[in-house]
């Protein structure tokens, strides 16, 4: 089973440069396909980190936000399953022999529990949210793996919305009653977004933008709202 790894990445040198050495010996050990889908506004050198690995393709998206670059990365990859990865996630170890497994069992979807790369109580306690199937879980941050055949089906990601466009894909999973796993093999989360702010302060603006776009708030006004109150690119 060949294994697209697609990364949308926008000014993501540093992160990439991580990411990049861990999937390339993994690219040694299993058949998978890593490529990088950058926005067309980065200004960092990612392009130049790509080239230090022969594993990894890199492209540059028509097309800015994250949902664009994924469909973009989608539409020239080669693999039977895309993983969605973002640049500032680590995958567990043993991530392709659970995903093979995932699929092998029927499921055409899933994503992955996750911790954070901090100890924390409080940070503990939102990581729970993400190993099991519920309001807040599934989104980008727990690496979304899905058949090619079942991407295609979907059309992809909505790419309407400039924010939240995983849980729009996941609510459509569920709402379609696609076979999807929850993987409990854990991916590691940057917590970088709790060291600027406050625990309650992220989680009361996650919330906040959450309920809006469950009550159907267009994305771009999402998008702003989230960007005033945390003053952090999406």
């Amino acid at each position: 089973m060949l294994l697209s790894i697609i990364i949308p990445v926008y000014n993501e040198k540093e992160n990439l440069l991580k990411r990049l050495s861990f999937l390339s010996e993994q690219a040694n050990k299993f058949p998978l396909e890593i490529i990088i889908s950058n926005s067309p506004e980065t200004s960092d050198a990612s392009s130049d980190v790509c080239k230090n690995f022969d594993k990894v393709s890199y492209l540059k998206s028509d097309t800015k936000g994250r949902a664009a670059q994924m469909n973009f990365g989608a539409s020239k990859a080669k693999g039977d399953v895309f993983l969605f990865l973002h640049a500032d996630v680590e995958l567990p170890e043993d991530f392709y022999t659970q995903i093979f497994q995932a699929v092998k069992n029927g499921n055409k979807v899933g994503y992955f529990a996750y911790k954070f790369d901090k100890e924390s109580a409080l940070l503990n306690f939102n990581s729970k949210f993400t190993a099991k199937d519920g309001l807040f879980s599934g989104g980008g941050d727990q690496c979304q793996f899905f058949t090619k055949a079942i991407f295609k089906e979907l059309n992809g990601y909505n790419e309407a919305f400039c924010i939240m466009e995983d849980f729009e894909m996941i609510d459509r999973v569920k709402k379609q009653k696609i076979p999807f796993k929850i993987i409990q093999s854990k991916a590691i989360v940057s917590a970088r977004k709790y060291k600027d702010h406050s625990w309650l302060k992220v989680n009361l603006i996650n919330g906040y933008v959450f309920l809006k776009y469950k009550l159907g708030v267009h994305p771009t006004s999402l998008r702003k709202t989230y960007k005033s109150l945390l003053r952090e690119s999406v």
